[in-house]
């Protein structure tokens, strides 16, 4: 009798009923699912950021390079190969030289007058990069030649490699070639001005 009237007394009060234990793991599923979605984009927008964070700075350094290298074959009156593609000595006026060095993804560029070292620079390239040293002694020039990984290909060829598919190499090329010295062809080069022409008028 007691046991009925308390049961009665909470239905008359209006007292909320409990919940169930289903509808709590339901409720925690669906809060693991949201909180799982939202850390999952957080990581992806701070990775999209990091990597566009990157490739400007890779771009600013490799723009920074590409100025100075042709520059200072511009300037070189002779040119030294000391390691096989991996080094590059360029001999300018005034007892200086000019060493580049790849080393991995990584170019040195040390400048140096009269035996001592007066300024050293290092310059970045995307991971996985191959670089190399090379000249045209035909056509009196020297330069780099780049090949950079290409995100693009490297994802077709694991889904070929995936397939049984055999790909190309995952990789685009890209050359800085200046002339040594000034262009000996265009030295004694002149211009001809232009004759005006004249209207008669009557």
């Amino acid at each position: 009798m007691q046991r009925r009237g308390f049961m009665i007394s909470i239905r008359q009060y209006g007292c909320p009923p409990g919940v169930s234990l289903v509808e709590v793991v339901v409720a925690m599923g669906i809060a693991s699912v949201l909180m799982g979605i939202s850390m999952l984009t957080m990581h992806t927008v701070l990775r999209a950021e990091r990597e566009t964070s990157k490739a400007a700075w890779l771009g600013s350094s490799f723009q920074r390079f590409s100025h100075l290298f042709r520059a200072d074959i511009h300037a070189a009156v002779e040119v030294q190969f000391p390691a096989e593609g991996s080094e590059l000595i360029l001999q300018q006026p005034d007892n200086q030289s000019v060493k580049y060095t790849i080393q991995q993804h990584q170019i040195f560029r040390v400048v140096t007058r009269q035996g001592k070292e007066t300024h050293r620079d290092v310059y970045y390239l995307p991971e996985g990069s191959l670089a190399r040293f090379f000249e045209q002694q035909r056509l009196h020039r020297a330069g780099i030649s780049i090949e950079e990984p290409d995100p693009l290909q490297r994802v077709s060829i694991k889904n070929s490699e995936s397939s049984g598919r055999s790909g190309k190499p995952a990789f685009q090329e890209l050359s800085i070639i200046s002339t040594i010295g000034h262009d000996y062809r265009l030295a004694n080069l002149k211009l001809k001005q232009p004759e005006k022409e004249t209207n008669e008028t009557e």
